[in-house]
């Protein structure tokens, strides 16, 4: 049996943002691990001056003197990785790119990925705002071997997290990300050490969720037919982007944080108005109303309720 503290393991990351970072600084940090390089997606132009900007893997691995690479979608780069990096475990964590499946089964130890779903519930891209949208009471992280097909390779395993009635996509994703670089190193030391026996996926049992489902179309309230509820889950699932929207005066108002109220809301669905000093929608159900307690009209900050009332605004 390997002991990964004599003996670490040849390993390269793939990620881009954030979320991945939280996993990096983690292998960095542990001995067991030998951090051969990361792949990360090219700069990017940002902001109105467009400009190019690195990913925050790559300005973590560059503060860090890990070495970093970019394959670009190109098949020839892939390959180049393999024979600049020889990696014993590839582990994948938020990456953005299909990778080809030559290089997915070129380690040792295979290649690794953490998908923030109770797989195989939510394959996907999106499987966090989904599990809100849907009212789901728990979610989790899967650690799981890759394969061509999307998100059904076989598990190695599953950590569950409770989603409360106050989560938003943000704080969830929080959580998630924090458990999954608590956790990944000891599970992939059992899998080197061939302690975990991985579990096909039930694919009768498989749901899906793409990047489309979470946009600015989609992200509007529409009033005469959401349930109260769902917009709770709405505004939740679409923080910190595209952030849930409505019309009022002819202007786009973003929505960041609400709770639903008892009260009487014989207006007609979507009209917005104040009572008690609150600001109030009300919906298609006559005796429940949305109460908003931070919002942003287009063109100005975004405010809490009682600057908003205080502005004369309504």
């Amino acid at each position: 049996m390997r002991d990964l503290v004599k003996e670490p393991v040849r390993t390269l990351f793939l990620g881009t943002d954030w979320e991945s970072v939280g996993t990096l600084k983690s292998f960095n940090k542990d001995t067991r691990y030998d951090l051969v390089g990361v792949i990360t997606t090219p700069d990017k132009p940002i902001g109105r001056k467009q400009t190019l900007t690195p990913s925050r893997v790559k300005k973590y691995a560059f503060k860090n003197g890990i070495a970093v690479f970019h394959t670009e979608k190109k098949k020839k780069k892939y390959e180049k990785a393999l024979k600049m990096f020889k990696p014993e475990l590839i582990v994948c964590n938020a990456f953005g790119e299909i990778l080809p499946e030559f290089f997915i089964e070129y380690p040792k130890y295979k290649s690794i990925n953490i998908h923030f779903s109770i797989l195989p519930k939510y394959r996907g891209a999106v499987p966090i705002q989904k599990a809100i949208l849907d009212g789901e009471k728990e979610t989790g992280i899967t650690v799981m071997l890759m394969s061509k097909g999307l998100d059904e390779g076989d598990i190695l395993e599953i950590f569950k997290e409770p989603i409360f009635e106050n989560d938003t996509n943000l704080s969830l994703r929080k959580k998630l990300v924090k458990k999954s670089a608590n956790v990944l190193g000891d599970v992939l030391e059992d899998w080197v050490q061939g302690k975990i026996n991985p579990i096909k996926q039930d694919d009768s049992k498989a749901t899906y969720c793409w990047q489309k489902d979470i946009s600015k179309e989609n992200a509007q309230i529409k009033w005469n037919e959401m349930e109260p509820e769902y917009i709770g889950r709405l505004v939740r699932a679409m923080i910190p982007w595209p952030v849930a929207w409505s019309m009022w005066k002819e202007k786009r108002i973003k929505i960041f944080d609400v709770e639903i109220v008892n009260s009487d809301c014989s207006k007609k669905a979507g009209n917005m108005f104040e009572k008690d000093s609150q600001i109030l929608f009300s919906t298609k159900k006559k005796d429940v109303c949305i109460k908003v307690n931070t919002l942003q009209v287009a063109g100005k900050r975004k405010m809490d309720a009682t600057e908003f009332i205080n502005g004369r605004n309504l």
